[in-house]
């Protein structure tokens, strides 16, 4: 027997606290949708409809619980969706295909470089340029790496360095780099 129930991600963390992320829970239930158990970190129930399943999660996941077909549909924010679906593509030479169904018009996520103070250039491409003409690998450090690498492989791209540039490594924690920059 098929399952009848359709099994949503709900994001765990500030979507879940009603005074935080534009208020989840008041959101579903003006749809139609009450919850019970979410808002207190419990496990979601929905009180007024029997054919969905809440699984709480970290929205940083869903794309690829969605893939593995774990997710029927899910809440998540366009960033941690596009960061999945790069890491998919450019660390396994994986597609995945999802569908944006409805936006809420919540967040809004910039991508914000820093660096020094005294670097003498008015643009990115200028800064990867310098960069590039004095260093043999490039070091960055961001909470969505694959969003940063994809910004970096194109501002390369742009300005004709990313043959040069092109080995990557994504490094999580403790895990080894793939580049060794021995040869470098």
């Amino acid at each position: 027997m098929a399952n009848k129930q359709l099994i949503i991600g709900m994001p765990a963390g500030s979507l879940a606290n009603p005074t935080r992320g534009g208020n989840l829970i008041k959101l579903l239930e003006d749809a139609g949708f009450k919850t019970s158990g979410y808002e207190s970190g419990e496990p979601t129930s929905f009180k007024t409809v029997n054919f969905l399943y809440g699984w709480d999660g970290r929205p940083q996941e869903f794309s690829s619980q969605l893939a593995l077909q774990e997710l029927d549909v899910a809440i998540a924010g366009d960033d941690w969706i596009e960061e999945r679906i790069l890491e998919f593509r450019l660390e396994y030479q994986t597609k995945i295909e999802l569908e944006k169904v409805l936006p809420l018009n919540r967040g809004g996520v910039r991508l914000v470089g820093i660096v020094k103070g005294d670097t003498p250039v008015d643009t990115t491409e200028a800064y990867l340029n310098d960069l590039t003409e004095k260093q043999n690998i490039i070091t960055v450090v961001s909470e969505m790496p694959y969003l940063a690498l994809n910004w970096v492989r194109e501002t390369l791209r742009k300005i004709d360095k990313l043959d040069e540039f092109c080995q990557f490594s994504v490094q999580k924690y403790k895990s080894p780099a793939k580049i060794d920059n021995s040869d470098i």
